[in-house]
């Protein structure tokens, strides 16, 4: 197989830069249960993880017949933020996935579900936010979240990027589909979600870990 040129990396946030997965979708279920439904990390998670907030009260309404408050929302994020600055760790690899890439001066983005304010706390906390000024886009930025490929393209427009020459780096299902769909080449990180749901979802390279995406980046760069 041909290696991928690689003009401009694109990372989702939580679950690939920040490890917030685990953290936020045991807020969620927590919250879920509080507001009567019987629901455990698992069930979340394989429910809702790689969509955004807004679709959940759909989704709750439609599967358990359950209408969160209007103001659910706004709870779920409160209480994510809290527990983001008491115990958000970041990934051990990224820093050096990130200063390899600076190395090799090729521009970095992020295209995520989430909203800015989120991604604020999040990649505050772990000290990564100033190394993406500029170029961190929000599915609250376009008209439509992920699995379109929407943020994506607009990640590589900041970047000045052609997105057939950028990378996609993300770990949920629906993140795949939105690089894949979006043309760029997309490696599916396993964080919480299996490398086979990965696969199916379309990503035809898998990462096990931080360690083996710094492996494949570098050997996709040096071929350059």
């Amino acid at each position: 197989m041909k290696k991928p040129v690689v003009r401009g990396v694109i990372f989702d946030c939580d679950g690939v830069l920040v490890d917030t997965e685990t953290l936020a979708n045991e807020v969620l279920t927590d919250l879920l249960c509080d507001y009567g439904c019987a629901m455990d990390v698992k069930k979340t998670h394989d429910f809702f993880l790689g969509g955004t907030l807004a679709a959940v009260g759909p989704a709750m309404a439609e599967r358990f017949g359950i209408t969160l408050p209007e103001d659910w929302v706004e709870e779920c994020y409160k209480r994510t933020f809290e527990a983001f600055r008491r115990d958000l760790l970041p990934f051990e690899g990224v820093p050096a996935i990130l200063d390899f890439l600076d190395q090799n001066n090729i521009p970095m983005a992020i295209g995520s579900n989430g909203p800015h304010d989120k991604m604020d706390v999040s990649l505050g906390k772990v000290g990564l936010k100033h190394r993406f000024e500029g170029r961190i886009c929000s599915a609250h930025d376009v008209a439509n979240a992920k699995p379109h490929p929407d943020v994506y393209l607009l990640a590589a427009e900041k970047m000045g990027v052609d997105i057939a020459d950028c990378v996609v780096v993300d770990d949920s299902q629906n993140g795949v589909r939105a690089g894949v769909a979006s043309g760029a080449t997309t490696i599916g990180l396993v964080d919480i979600t299996p490398a086979s749901y990965l696969r199916d979802a379309g990503a035809l390279h898998i990462a096990a870990d931080h360690k083996e995406l710094y492996r494949l980046l570098a050997d996709w760069v040096s071929a350059a």
